[in-house]
């Protein structure tokens, strides 16, 4: 009998990357329950997923084709929520941004915000290091690309804590405010642009003299707030605790600062920010894993489990820094492989880099069996992570 697991107990899990691979290796596919109740087939492997991401016989618009667990009702389009030709169209814009010189000049501001913030800190103690470092770099790096100005950044702040609050009137007027934030933002710049991605993105136009949308730009926003800065602030998190209990691990990128790519690349192969894709919704009746998936059946893929795959890497519960691997799906697969991941990379990436070659002294001030992990059907990641930290 195939299982059914609750999304939202798994990611608590201190080791449920583990549990889920042993659950792969009896189960291709499983029944996953969400928040609100909603299941879906979930497939655990690396193999059916990677072929099932860019199947066009799952459809990622669901308020089309299953609104019953569409995101939200209504709000402003969003890339994760199309097929093509719409989602190819608004990716080629998005990409060239992405690529564009706004982008590549940001990089020396992104050590910059990350000096910065650690230089706020004393020079030993203890902090968690998610609230202090890991929460409001991403944050301050979204900023930046936003081009939101210095006057409007802690109102901006206030709104994206407000959107963790656990009370559901007090996200979702966060949400709200923050996108209405975003439509100003968009005439703004449409106005006066600036260097940023942003005014890149409004000015974009393809080669028939198309642009994205005002309601496609300020999805834009918002998906970037999401995707550009919770799910990097996770996975700075994940990345480091996984360093703090290895020590050889630790030790060797100390002794080699230039393992700091491939340590990045381990870290999102081990332990991901993302525990799960967002839904997919069949178009037609179709076999996974044995099972048949009928029209209008829900579709999502746990990443969790297949990033401990051992078509993947061998031993895939073992950490090890130099023999990280680019296969996995830390970033997704397919027609909407994370258009960010590049950003991502490099802000992980910095984040090691100055914690690591800062502090000669850096442990975990708690036991790990003390950590949380976040309640979510979508994400994994430390509630906090309590640092102790000094010259050594």
């Amino acid at each position: 009998m195939i299982p059914v697991l609750e999304l939202v107990q798994i990611s608590t899990l201190p080791d449920a990357e583990r549990e889920l691979e042993a659950l792969a290796r009896r189960y291709p596919v499983i029944r996953t329950r969400q928040v609100g109740g909603v299941e879906a087939w979930t497939v655990l492997g690396a193999g059916l997923t990677r072929q099932l991401l860019g199947d066009p016989r799952l459809s990622n618009d669901l308020h089309a084709h299953a609104p019953h667990a569409a995101q939200s009702a209504d709000g402003p389009t969003v890339l994760f929520e199309q097929d093509n030709p719409d989602h190819a169209r608004y990716r080629r814009l998005v990409s060239a941004a992405f690529a564009s010189r706004a982008v590549r000049d940001l990089e020396p501001r992104i050590v910059d915000i990350a000096r910065g913030l650690l230089d706020r800190l004393p020079a030993e103690g203890t902090v968690d290091i998610i609230e202090a470092f890991a929460n409001p770099f991403p944050l301050e790096v979204i900023c930046e690309l936003l081009g939101v100005s210095m006057a409007d950044r802690e109102v901006f702040r206030t709104r994206v804590a407000n959107m963790d609050s656990p009370a559901p009137a007090v996200r979702r007027a966060a949400m709200d405010a923050f996108v209405a934030y975003c439509a100003t933002l968009v005439e703004a710049k449409r106005a006066r642009p600036t260097q940023d991605l942003l005014s890149e993105l409004v000015q974009a136009e393809l080669e028939d003299g198309s642009a994205l949308s005002a309601n496609e730009l300020i999805g834009f926003g918002s998906v970037l707030l999401f995707a550009g800065h919770v799910t990097t602030a996770y996975l700075i998190a994940a990345a480091l605790l996984e360093l703090l209990t290895h020590d050889e691990q630790l030790a060797a990128l100390r002794a080699d600062p230039g393992l700091v790519e491939s340590t990045v690349e381990e870290a999102l192969r081990f332990r991901g920010s993302l525990l799960s894709t967002t839904n997919r919704v069949a178009l037609t009746d179709l076999e996974i894993g044995g099972v048949t998936v009928r029209r209008g059946e829900l579709v999502r893929f746990l990443l969790s489990a297949a990033n401990r795959d051992p078509a993947i890497r061998e031993d895939p519960h073992t950490f090890d820094i130099a023999r990280a691997t680019t296969a996995h799906l830390g970033f997704g697969h397919g027609p909407h492989f994370c258009l960010g991941q590049r950003l991502a990379r490099q802000e992980i990436k910095v984040a090691l880099t100055e914690i690591v070659g800062r502090y000669g002294r850096l442990e975990l001030a708690v036991p790990t069996e003390k950590l949380r992990w976040r309640s979510s059907d979508f994400l994994r990641g430390l509630a906090e992570l309590p640092l102790s930290f000094g010259a050594g």
